[in-house]
C-alpha cells in the first residue's frame, strides 16, 4: 500500500509541474484545507484556503504568477494515513524572470484516498529574497 501511495503521490507532483489542475483536484476531498507558511505578501496565492474550488484559484493563480521549472519530490515518508514529502521547487516569476529555487516540506493527511490536508513549510526568507531580487537580512542583523 505505501508503493502505491508513493507511486500515485509522484505522478500528482508531476502533474502539478504541468500544470494539470483536473488532474491534481481529482486526488482533493471537497474539504481539501490547505495552509502554506510563506509570506503572503511575496506570494500572494499562498495562504489559508478551504475547498476545492478555493483550491483551484491557488493553482490558477500561482500558475499565472510562475512558470514550474522543477516540481520533484527528493523524500517521502508514509505513515498509514500521514505522509511527509519534500520537493525541490525552482519556478521563474513571468513578469519579473526571477528564478526561485526553494525546498518544500508538505505533510499531508488522506482519507478515504483523498487528500483533506496540505501543511506547505519552506525557507520563505530564501524564498521571499530570491522572488524579490534582494536581500532582506544582512549578515549581523
Amino acid at each position: 500500500m505505501q508503493d502505491a501511495l508513493r507511486e500515485r503521490l509522484n505522478t500528482l507532483y508531476a502533474a502539478l509541474k504541468l500544470g494539470q489542475f483536473d488532474f491534481v483536484l481529482n486526488a482533493l476531498d471537497e474539504s481539501i484545507e490547505f495552509i502554506s507558511y510563506a509570506p503572503i505578501e511575496v506570494f500572494p496565492f499562498l495562504g489559508h484556503v478551504r475547498g476545492k474550488a478555493a483550491m483551484a484559484k491557488l493553482l490558477r493563480d500561482g500558475y499565472r504568477q510562475f512558470d514550474f521549472l522543477t516540481y520533484e519530490p527528493l523524500s517521502m515518508v508514509v505513515e498509514s494515513d500521514h505522509v511527509a514529502v519534500q520537493i525541490f521547487v525552482r519556478v521563474v516569476n513571468r513578469q519579473t524572470g526571477r528564478s526561485v529555487q526553494v525546498v518544500v516540506a508538505h505533510f499531508l493527511r488522506f482519507r478515504d484516498g483523498k487528500i483533506v490536508e496540505i501543511r506547505e513549510f519552506m525557507d520563505s526568507l530564501r524564498a521571499a529574497e530570491q522572488a524579490l531580487g534582494r536581500r532582506l537580512v544582512t549578515a549581523g542583523s
